[in-house]
């Protein structure tokens, strides 16, 4: 029970400090990522207005999944590795 409460103290402090560093090491993606959401919001408006396009669109997060799956497998592996 202490190496869990151990390893959820050094993972806290790993993730606010990576938080707290990455708006400095990257400090114009809050306003490229917003730049993005409104240039697809625009494209969304007008296909929605432009009757030749489908009224249905499907929304497939492949390359999402894969990144989230292999990170998470590595997470899995490493917290097996280290907890033996």
């Amino acid at each position: 029970m202490s190496n869990f409460l151990l390893y959820s103290v050094i993972g806290s402090v790993v993730l606010t400090v990576l938080l707290n560093v990455l708006p400095v090491i990257f400090p114009n993606a809050a306003n490229n990522v917003q730049r993005k959401i409104e240039e697809n919001a625009k494209k969304a408006i007008q296909q929605h207005e432009d009757d030749q396009q489908p009224s249905v669109k499907v929304f497939f997060p492949w390359k999402i999944m894969l990144i989230g799956s292999v990170l998470l497998t590595i997470l899995v592996n490493l917290i097996g590795y280290f907890s033996h």
